[in-house]
């Protein structure tokens, strides 16, 4: 057993670091710094990153569920309520949208909304190489523009010719191109919802007090408040600058070499973005500390096997 590790603040990013440190071997401090998990939205996106923290931490996330009477289930459509009186319904499958906005706003209208989320497709795969999965720099006119970088929400939504633009500007019109990825990720991923046994939705907060159980059973002490430095620092930080013009995570913030993992980092605030930035710091954690390579991409690296229940 190596050093206690440290990890300040319990927010989600904090929980989920705390649990993947754990489950690599490590004794782990969450200090609770005065900070609890934000609320989570009422629909789920991207439930892979929960499926991989459960994993990487213990058990796996459907067994968790299983085990409070609860499953991931198909959340209804998205409501939005347009500026002309339309109420669309929008359906998160490809086709259900398809068939949907021609309904609402003609077909020429649907094969504009389905080719601008289709475009969205190469943006979504340079964010994960940049700020989700990765920590390459933006350095390049070109990374920028794939990124979307050189466009904003509402350049994107100008693509459209119907009130069907304000699904795209409610992200913010002012905002560069690539937070109009959710839009993208809804369709590729769905939207999913937590129900118990008779199928009436639950909290989603639950999936937090799942993680709870989950940082017990693996072991990590939570605190208050505890002095000196973390190795890992989760609490939410004001934002100097673009998360493509600083520093991206993975690499040390100061003479410590201390890591970052929050809602304020490049992947983002959204519960998927928080779940990212704490695997990537894990991951650069524990080579720093034990040479060894966690990432998925490394098939020969296996996590220690855990003690046998008593």
């Amino acid at each position: 057993m190596g050093p206690m590790l440290i990890v300040r603040g319990a927010t989600l990013a904090g929980m989920a670091t705390a649990a993947r440190l754990a489950r690599l071997g490590h004794a782990v401090t969450l200090d609770a710094a005065g900070h609890t998990a934000a609320p989570l939205p009422d629909v789920i996106v991207l439930p892979a990153t929960w499926r991989d923290l459960f994993k990487k931490s213990g058990a796996h996330l459907v067994t968790a569920l299983n085990a409070a009477g609860l499953a991931l289930t198909e959340a209804p459509p998205t409501r939005h309520a347009l500026g002309d009186g339309t109420v669309l319904d929008l359906p998160a499958e490809r086709g259900a949208q398809y068939h949907a906005l021609s309904a609402a706003f003609g077909q020429a209208e649907a094969v504009r909304w389905r080719d601008l989320l289709d475009d969205l497709l190469p943006v979504w795969e340079a964010f994960r190489r940049h700020a989700l999965e990765g920590t390459e720099p933006v350095r390049t006119k070109r990374q920028r523009a794939s990124l979307w970088l050189d466009r904003t929400v509402a350049d994107v939504a100008g693509r459209l010719q119907t009130p069907l633009s304000e699904v795209v500007l409610a992200v913010g019109p002012d905002r560069p191109g690539t937070a109009a990825l959710p839009l993208l990720l809804e369709r590729m991923f769905g939207r999913w919802q937590l129900t118990d046994d008779t199928g009436a939705p639950q909290p989603t907060q639950r999936l937090v007090d799942l993680l709870a159980q989950r940082l017990a059973e693996r072991g990590v002490r939570t605190v208050e408040s505890h002095a000196g430095p973390a190795h890992v620092d989760c609490r939410p930080h004001a934002v100097r600058a673009r998360w493509w013009a600083r520093p991206v995570l993975g690499t040390p913030i100061d003479d410590g070499g201390q890591l970052r993992a929050s809602a304020t980092s490049p992947a983002g605030p959204a519960p998927w973005g928080q779940l990212a930035s704490a695997a990537l710091a894990v991951y650069a954690l524990h080579e720093r500390l034990t040479g060894e390579d966690p990432r998925p991409t490394n098939k020969e690296f296996a996590l220690p096997r855990l003690p046998r229940p008593r």
